[in-house]
């Protein structure tokens, strides 16, 4: 006697094992697709060709993204964007966007870069100025408390001196003199401070040497006329009459504010007094 093969139809076939057949189906569909792709050589050049790519149409979306703020979604658009579309002349701009979104969420050392990638790599792109400023604008924003280590600040101070030189003329020029007197203002603050802590301590020789680097060093700081003044005062203290009265003695008081003038003029007495004194 023959035994009879059970062969179920599809209709009989239980509905699981329908599924993974046809999810089998599709998984080998699209390993075949893959590997047809990946035979073929298909690069982004061709599918930029085949319009399976439009890069302007990504960089707007992407730019529409940090329109509305999404800094996190454009970067990851304009990082597709690199890879797809690599020689293509919107690249700078990819670049510049990616850079400033950077800039947005605060990640500094990202943002400066790219934009270092920018000015590298396309020199004569309208984005360059904005790059060199923005660096030294990134690197002030870096700096710390004037009470503490200043080598950024003093880095700042150089690229923007360097943006200042580099274009004269410059979009960000007064931005970049802001900046750098600010920054000059930290230093010579760090120097003023130290004067007035020895003050305090009635240690005027080490007092002295702070207000005279605050001159030597940064004249043109908000910090040089108070310590023209408290220089004068230390000299009187120490019965330095000379120099304090050279000190003095070619101040236009007229040019400070009203209680600098207050101190000029007890100074003034002050060596009047000793003067007398000495010759009495």
């Amino acid at each position: 006697m023959k035994t009879k093969t059970n062969v179920s139809t599809p209709s009989q076939r239980p509905p699981l094992i329908v599924a993974a057949a046809k999810a089998a189906c599709a998984a080998v569909a699209a390993a075949a697709l893959f590997l047809a792709v990946s035979c073929s050589g298909t690069s982004s050049k061709s599918l930029i060709k085949k319009g399976l790519y439009n890069c302007s149409e990504r960089l707007q979306t992407a730019i529409n993204r940090m329109e509305r703020k999404n800094y996190t979604d454009a970067i990851r658009i304009l990082d597709d964007v690199k890879f797809q579309c690599g020689g293509s002349p919107l690249m700078d701009s990819v670049y510049y966007n990616t850079a400033v979104s950077h800039f947005r969420l605060k990640q500094y050392d990202e943002a400066r870069a790219e934009f270092e990638a920018l000015y590298a790599e396309f020199p004569r792109s309208s984005f360059v100025e904005e790059a060199h400023f923005r660096i030294a604008h990134m690197r002030y924003m870096r700096s710390l408390p004037f009470f503490r280590d200043q080598s950024d600040t003093k880095e700042a101070m150089r690229l923007l001196n360097d943006y200042v030189d580099l274009y004269p003329r410059g979009v960000y020029v007064d931005s970049a003199k802001t900046l750098y007197t600010q920054s000059l203002d930290k230093l010579a603050e760090k120097e003023f401070n130290n004067a007035l802590f020895y003050r305090r301590q009635r240690e005027h020789n080490a007092a002295l040497i702070y207000y005279r680097a605050v001159l030597s060093e940064y004249p043109d700081s908000k910090f040089a006329p108070e310590s023209v003044v408290g220089m004068a005062e230390m000299l009187v203290a120490l019965q330095r009459t000379r120099e304090a009265a050279e000190a003095v003695g070619e101040l236009d008081a007229s040019a400070f504010d009203e209680k600098l003038r207050a101190r000029i003029e007890a100074v003034r007495q002050k060596i009047g007094a000793e003067v007398k004194k000495d010759n009495g």
